[in-house]
């Protein structure tokens, strides 16, 4: 099954080959984790993101715990800096 993916700000250039500008689909099996789509996306484990499912934050220790469903949006956003 795909799942809508976009990452955005310097989170983009950890985007699989072949995506469109920030956004792209990955493929994951049918009752797979939040955590196994994020494993799929190669973005080093020191780059702090957050990860928005469905317009909604969802917090890294809940991540193994949500299943994925075919219709769901994935954002992940770098932190904002600003000054």
């Amino acid at each position: 099954m795909d799942i809508s993916v976009t990452l955005f700000g310097g989170l983009r250039h950890y985007l699989p080959a072949g995506s469109s500008f920030n956004k792209c689909m990955i493929d994951v099996d049918e009752g797979s984790s939040l955590a196994a789509l994020l494993q799929k996306i190669p973005v080093p484990s020191d780059k702090p993101y957050m990860v928005i499912l469905n317009d909604e934050k969802v917090a890294s220790d809940h991540f193994d715990e949500i299943t994925i469903q075919g219709d769901d949006e994935v954002v992940l956003l770098p932190p904002i800096k600003g000054g």
